[in-house]
């Protein structure tokens, strides 16, 4: 089934120069300059969310296959989001961008690198029972997603929804970061600090201090948000369930807000069988009060993540990815 969409301009693309050669294709990417959606063939939907649809296409002269985000909104603000992804370029462990093109009534549609695993909420309900990630795969994962979140805020981002559903992983055992629909820019053209806002995301992954009314930020602010939101994640992939508020099918905004900011602290249940290098970990992740939470340098040198046999984790985690393809 073809994509019936209308070319976009060439002003209305961006572009990483050159293709990583670890790209999921079938056939090297066609030139940015070259793209236009009704070159696209439509394989399969990937998924949907509250500002965007995502689909599995194949460029039909090269083969190439992307996943592609279609907007649902005909003229939303996309600046900031390209700024982000055009500042993300290149980052290993962060989802590639290819190019911003624009469907038949304007709406933006992203071209983006395609993980043929899918996101770590996937990976961990395709488990089948079988708990959460045994701690030499997660210690692996973790450590993709804290150095793609060095990777970010070294380039001025704040992602802002860290969660299961936004890391995507592929079948080389590989994690990324993706989904910037909330990501916020935090320094100014002359390098000014910004505030920026930290009310839109996924409330059940936030942290204590986003659920103040009109809640903003500095950079400091922003990014100890996002280690938060990274704490949770980490939790639950181990535990293999919801870690906040976990007897409660669909919890409320009240009831997140209250299990988060005046609940019993979230931590590693004393009875789970895990190392005083995981427990300290989430434990410094999960610090109520920001400025006592670890930045991501910090968690670079955490010995849960330095402490791990490398090609051992790897393969543990490449493994887990591969069973439930």
């Amino acid at each position: 089934m073809a994509c019936s969409i209308a070319p976009a301009a060439p002003h209305q693309m961006f572009h990483r120069a050159g293709a990583a050669p670890h790209q999921m294709m079938t056939a090297a990417a066609p030139a940015p300059e070259e793209m236009r959606l009704s070159d696209f063939d439509w394989i399969g939907d990937l998924g949907a969310g509250g500002f965007a649809r995502v689909s599995k296409a194949r460029h039909r002269r090269t083969g190439a296959v992307f996943a592609l985000k279609m907007s649902y909104d005909p003229d939303p603000d996309v600046e900031e989001e390209a700024e982000v992804l055009r500042r993300a370029a290149g980052s290993p462990h962060v989802v590639d961008c290819h190019a911003l093109l624009r469907g038949p009534a304007g709406e933006p549609a992203c071209l983006l690198e395609f993980m043929d695993a899918g996101s770590l909420s996937r990976v961990l309900r395709r488990r089948r029972g079988k708990g959460g990630f045994p701690e030499p795969a997660l210690a692996e994962a973790a450590a993709h997603c804290v150095v793609g979140l060095a990777q970010l805020h070294s380039r001025g981002v704040a992602h802002l929804d860290v969660k299961p559903d936004n890391l995507l992983a592929n079948s080389r055992g590989e994690i990324k970061i993706g989904d910037f629909n909330t990501s916020k820019i935090l320094y100014g053209r002359a390098g000014e600090h910004l505030q920026v806002p930290l009310t839109a995301g996924t409330r059940c992954y936030f942290s204590p201090e986003r659920f103040a009314p009109i809640a903003r930020a500095g950079p400091q602010g922003a990014m100890a948000a996002d280690v938060w939101g990274l704490g949770v994640t980490v939790l639950e992939l181990f535990l293999g369930r919801f870690a906040v508020v976990p007897d409660v099918k669909k919890a409320s905004a009240a009831e997140l807000e209250l299990a988060i900011c005046h609940g019993e602290p979230l931590r590693v249940p004393e009875e789970a069988e895990a190392s005083a290098e995981l427990r300290r970990f989430v434990a410094a992740c999960l610090q109520r009060e920001p400025t006592r939470r670890a930045t991501v340098p910090q968690l670079l040198g955490h010995p849960f993540l330095t402490g791990r046999d490398v090609e051992a984790s790897r393969r543990a985690l490449r493994d887990l990815i591969v069973e439930t393809l």
